[in-house]
């Protein structure tokens, strides 16, 4: 996922519209992807087993690292590479003065946790099983039966 990232951003800054916030609309697919396998490798591991939470903290911490990694290299492109991007990206989103290069790798940090919040909270349902919970209900004891 990461080099799929740093593959699309510098593809986009090769061409000259890195500075085009919108365009990094199409990170969500790239990381989407990406933990759709991880999330599904975690189910193949244990098919009957699957739970929601197991799901969610492996597409979680893998988004996390995911963002940490990319806003690494974006620090480095941004403040080594090619400062003068840090000016035209801070032209394209507002931030409060001063704060242009924290808010900025804020900003790219917080989106990729979000998106990975999000992508895994929408793709944990197609590997968890029916919460139907007939069979274990018909074992236990029901609460309003004196006993």
């Amino acid at each position: 996922m990461i080099a799929l990232l740093i593959a699309y951003f510098l593809i986009i800054a090769t061409i000259g519209v890195a500075d085009k916030i919108y365009l990094s609309f199409l990170n969500a697919p790239i990381m989407a992807i990406g933990l759709y396998l991880i999330i599904r490798s975690v189910y193949k591991a244990q098919p009957q087993n699957f739970k929601y939470m197991d799901g969610f903290l492996s597409g979680l911490a893998s988004g996390f690292l995911i963002s940490v990694i990319f806003t690494v290299f974006m620090a480095i492109y941004l403040f080594e590479i090619n400062p003068n991007l840090v000016q035209e990206m801070s032209a394209s989103i507002p931030l409060a003065s001063g704060t242009d290069e924290v808010g900025l790798l804020l900003f790219i940090f917080l989106s990729g946790v979000s998106t990975a919040i999000v992508s895994s909270l929408l793709i944990i349902p197609i590997f968890k099983q029916s919460w139907n919970t007939r069979g274990i209900r018909s074992s236990q004891k029901p609460l309003n039966q004196n006993s």
